[in-house]
């Protein structure tokens, strides 16, 4: 794993402390271990090894038994990554168990496993971000459902919402994802025990039963077929963390937009101390949604290598794994790291609802002109009614008047006599459509 940007001063902050130690030398060393050890308990019951041999495998299963210096310099003398941590292993094991340990397995089954025990961790972790987000984004749903806002498109305005909407799209979107995440672990999280080729050569006939004991062990599922080149079930996984990082991305980069100085109609927590400039003494800037866009394009420009890593010659490929024993802990710290980031970001957010409708009012009641042209259709229908608001709205901004009394104007310029009521079609609250009960449905419906 690369230590730099988890470690260094200036950017190890980003990163999520418990992720970072999930996925350290000593952490992965210890994922290592236990599936030693499970190893050892399965082929024990199944009379493959003794038991009182397997029993100090298991209590001898311990990183901190072992000299990680000597490991160090042992991988660098050997060019091989597993070899040296065996050599510490049986040391601290003894003579009388050092013989049995990792019996008909290979280097890969152990790292393979090894990693999805990590990555069991790691989604735990990320796991319970989640569920506090999605309990903040409800809350925040039912709270702002009546908070009109403009809705926007192109970034200009289109028509009112109401902000509870938009973050009742955002827990559907984030609700969805934790289930694919979730269902994900299922071809992700297993145990493939097939020794040098996947046949289960050295197991003594009792490959299968070995695999499917270490698996109830580690209480994880076994691989039907244990060849050593797939590596689909973890691929896909990481595909679904790239949706959840593209999400905290798109959330991240609309608070920003909605920060913005011209628009102010939320802002990220803030605390006195907190600088957004060494010159600018003023600013105020999205800092941690900006922190979480990096980490979300961090995390999204790691899945094209576990794409790659699919691809792996023969019944073994170095060349492939390799890639992944250094971009699958990256990809679970930077998704550990955007739930955490993703969780403070919304439970630490200050919402203006007077400032949204003052923003709304901006256009001086040209977002509601799809208001005035359905009502107007209905007496000179939809394609004059559209013709004519068009007119109007141009009018309105080539003039900066008020749109209802550019509406008037188009309509005696036409000669149209109709009765609307134009003041009330222009009440932003009163044109939201469905949005409070869209709102509603999302909380009733998709519960966590």
């Amino acid at each position: 794993m690369s230590t730099g940007m988890f470690e260094s001063c200036i950017t190890g902050h980003w990163f999520n402390t418990k992720a970072k130690a999930i996925w350290s030398d000593t952490g992965t060393i210890q994922a290592w271990l236990d599936v030693e050890a499970a190893l050892a308990q399965a082929q024990a019951r199944l009379g493959m090894i003794p038991q009182a041999g397997a029993d100090i495998i298991s209590r001898s299963a311990n990183v901190e038994l072992l000299d990680i210096e000597a490991i160090k310099n042992g991988i660098r003398e050997t060019c091989h990554p597993f070899v040296p941590v065996l050599k510490e292993f049986e040391r601290a094991c003894g003579k009388e168990a050092a013989g049995y340990i990792h019996w008909g397995a290979t280097t890969q089954n152990i790292f393979d496993t090894g990693a999805v025990l990590q990555l069991r961790s790691s989604h735990k972790l990320m796991s319970d971000f989640l569920a506090k987000t999605l309990a903040a984004l409800r809350d925040l749903a039912a709270t702002s459902k009546d908070y009109v806002q403009a809705g926007r498109t192109h970034g200009q305005h289109a028509l009112p919402i109401t902000f509870g909407f938009k973050v009742a799209g955002w827990y559907a979107e984030l609700y969805r994802i934790e289930k694919r995440l979730n269902d994900a672990t299922e071809d992700a999280f297993i145990v493939s025990m097939g020794g040098a080729v996947g046949t289960f050569s050295a197991m003594e006939g009792h490959g299968r039963e070995v695999q499917e004991g270490i698996a109830r062990l580690l209480e994880l599922s076994s691989s039907p077929v244990p060849v050593r080149t797939s590596y689909d079930g973890v691929t896909h996984y990481v595909a679904v963390l790239g949706q959840l990082a593209a999400f905290a991305e798109k959330v991240a980069e609309e608070l920003i937009f909605l920060q913005r100085t011209e628009i102010a109609e939320l802002e990220e927590s803030f605390h006195h101390g907190k600088v957004g400039s060494s010159t600018m003494a003023q600013k105020r800037n999205p800092q941690n949604a900006q922190n979480l866009v990096g980490l979300a394009q961090l995390m999204q420009s790691r899945i094209p290598l576990s794409y790659r890593s699919m691809v792996r010659m023969n019944e073994g490929d170095a060349a492939e794994s390799n890639v992944m024993d250094v971009t699958l802990p990256e990809a679970a710290i930077l998704s550990v790291s955007i739930a955490e980031n993703l969780l403070n970001l919304i439970s630490g957010l200050q919402v203006y609802p007077a400032t949204m409708l003052e923003n709304i009012r901006l256009t001086k009641g040209l977002i509601l002109s799809e208001s005035i042209m359905m009502a107007l259709a209905k007496d000179i229908g939809r394609s004059e009614a559209h013709h004519l608001l068009y007119e109007a709205a141009m009018e309105s901004v080539r003039h900066h008047s008020s749109f209802s009394d550019c509406i008037r104007n188009q309509l005696t310029k036409a000669k149209i006599n109709v009765s609307i009521d134009i003041e009330s079609l222009l009440d932003e609250t009163r044109y939201i459509g469905e949005a409070v009960n869209c709102v509603e449905y999302v909380l009733q419906n998709l519960k966590h």
